[in-house]
Order: C-alpha cells, then sequence, then structure tokens
C-alpha cells in the first residue's frame, strides 16, 4: 500500500481533512501532519523541518509515496489588510 503525508489537516473544515479520506477510500496509507496535531506534529515553518519530518515518517512508517502540501498560515485580517 503507498504512503502518503496530508500536512495541514489538523482543521475538520480544510481542504487537507477532506483530501485524507478520500486518498484512503483509493487505497493509500495515510499519515497527517500540522503545526501541533496529527500523526506527525511539526512546524514546517522551520527550515530544517520538512526533511527531519520526511525522515521520521520513513523510520517509522517507510517511505513516502505520495505528498500533499496543504498547510497554510493564517494571518489574522489579512482580508481587510490594505493592498499596496
Amino acid at each position: 500500500m503507498p504512503l502518503a503525508l496530508v500536512s495541514g489537516a489538523a482543521r475538520a473544515n480544510s481542504i487537507a481533512a477532506g483530501i485524507v479520506p478520500r486518498l484512503i477510500a483509493d487505497g493509500w496509507d495515510v499519515v497527517t501532519s500540522d503545526l501541533d496535531s496529527g500523526d506527525f506534529p511539526c512546524d514546517l515553518s522551520d527550515p530544517a523541518a520538512p526533511i527531519a519530518l520526511v525522515e521520521r515518517i520513513a523510520c517509522e512508517r517507510g517511505t513516502l509515496s505520495g505528498l500533499v502540501l496543504s498547510h497554510a498560515h493564517d494571518w489574522p485580517g489579512w482580508a481587510s489588510s490594505p493592498s499596496s
């Protein structure tokens, strides 16, 4: 069974959370990551974090065959910020 990592799946109404059940239904083994939750919590704003995350998953679950990067950074007031 191929293994996929989906980032940004902490919120139940996120795009990533919607992708996970579809991947599972299509026969994928899925692991998730988010800032403080998921199977493998990780702060991807740290430049060293992505490789550490992939290495940890490989050690604990096996080689990744798929990657869905759906994480984002929220900025309060983003929509109301004046454009420059």
